[in-house]
């Protein structure tokens, strides 16, 4: 299986409309049958329209040695795929203590001020490689922002205007990480971990068969980047966070963003490496071959 979504998105500053892969398996007992794969590529290229990129997006984390190695094998009826950043992904745990409120004016966002919010994304995401497009119709679309209402978003008010967003976006509803087992020393000793866990500052693990509460940060845009917006952002949502008891946090940025520093100071995550890729034939490459080296931003809740 595998599937194929198709965003509106900025490529070097441009609107447009790109493909991004993603759930790519197969079973076990498949995987040597490359006709297999080829026949998936072929049907998937054939979705393509005429109005979107000649190139897709897919993201792969980093020690899954086998797609890596498989895939950027270029092997005859496969695609190419083309490494553009390297991506992390902070699972930041919710057990960090609260922090003063900073100078900057935070409010919770409204249905009346999401056009303000539709327009921040949009001057700001210009400035970044492949960052998603969102309209003040699709933040208001129960379909395209499932599970995502205005008071979810934290907007930074500069003179009374929006000069920074961020959403804290629970998509429990239709997604969810499930515990299904733990290893047998871990299953041991896991009442102990979890009576220590306020002392400790560590999550409690729930019982196998009961979801993880967590939330992603999502549409975060910053006029300028400024660090100072960004930090009273993440720490206002934070603190939503903790009131809600979800257990941690997700966060994606490029490898090299500055912002990555300041959180894994603050709230120590675990961090995920992957990188994100190009994946074209080669009517794509000369378009591939065009992209201005600016940092790119994907949304993870997405990916």
């Amino acid at each position: 299986m595998g599937s194929r979504s198709v965003w509106n998105a900025f490529v070097n500053g441009e609107p447009c409309r790109l493909g991004y892969l993603s759930q790519l398996r197969v079973d076990q007992a498949h995987r040597r049958r490359k006709r297999l794969l080829t026949a998936g590529y072929d049907l998937i290229r054939s979705f393509r329209r005429p109005d979107e990129m000649s190139f897709d997006l897919t993201s792969i984390v980093a020690d899954n040695e086998v797609a890596r190695r498989l895939l950027g094998a270029g092997l005859p009826g496969l695609p190419t795929y083309t490494e553009i950043e390297e991506w992390t992904t902070l699972v930041v745990p919710t057990t960090s203590r609260l922090r003063r409120a900073s100078r900057v004016r935070i409010e919770r966002g409204t249905r009346e001020r999401m056009g303000e919010v539709a327009a921040c994304l949009e001057r700001n995401r210009r400035r970044y490689q492949l960052a998603l497009r969102f309209s003040t119709a699709d933040l208001l679309s129960p379909e395209r922002s499932r599970g995502l209402a205005p008071g979810d978003f934290f907007l930074a008010l500069t003179d009374g205007e929006v000069a920074g967003c961020l959403a804290l976006w629970d998509q429990s509803g239709f997604k969810q990480v499930v515990v299904r087992g733990y290893a047998p020393r871990l299953a041991r000793w896991r009442p102990l971990v979890n009576g220590l866990s306020p002392l400790l500052g560590t999550p409690r693990l729930p019982d196998p068969g009961q979801p993880l509460p967590h939330a992603y940060l999502s549409h975060l845009a910053v006029d300028g980047d400024d660090p100072e917006i960004f930090h009273a952002l993440v720490e206002a949502a934070y603190g939503e966070a903790r009131a809600r008891r979800y257990v941690y946090l997700v966060i994606g940025l490029a490898a090299r963003h500055p912002w990555r520093a300041w959180i894994e100071r603050r709230f120590k995550p675990r961090t995920y490496a992957s990188g994100l890729y190009a994946v074209h034939w080669d009517d794509g490459a000369p378009t591939v071959a065009t992209l201005d080296g600016r940092m790119p931003h994907v949304e993870v809740a997405l990916l």
